[in-house]
């Protein structure tokens, strides 16, 4: 990945929610463990150089915003010069369509 990586105020929200579900169902420090490899994911796939499409989902595409999948989370992000945004990450049940 050339570009560095930002993670937008509500993504974090999402990922802090998602990991504290993730402690309250398992042992102690699974959250954080489950967080790491999360953004582990999404670093993996923007550094893979993959030409992702802008989002199928009606509000991202208005934003211009491109999409991946990380099992069933939907990954939003905008790319300027030399930073790649994550904007949102959203179940993918949740974008109805």
């Amino acid at each position: 990945m050339k570009q560095n990586l930002e993670i937008s105020k509500e993504a974090w929200y999402t990922l802090k929610e998602l990991a504290e579900f993730v402690e309250s169902k398992n042992t102690l420090g699974a959250g954080n463990r489950y967080l790491h490899a999360f953004l582990i994911k999404i670093k993996e796939a923007l550094k893979s150089n993959a030409k992702y499409a802008v989002c199928k989902y009606p509000e991202f595409a208005k934003l211009q915003l491109k999409c991946f999948v990380i099992n069933d989370w939907v990954i939003a992000y905008e790319e300027t010069n030399d930073i790649l945004i994550v904007k949102a990450i959203v179940h993918g049940t949740w974008l109805n369509y």
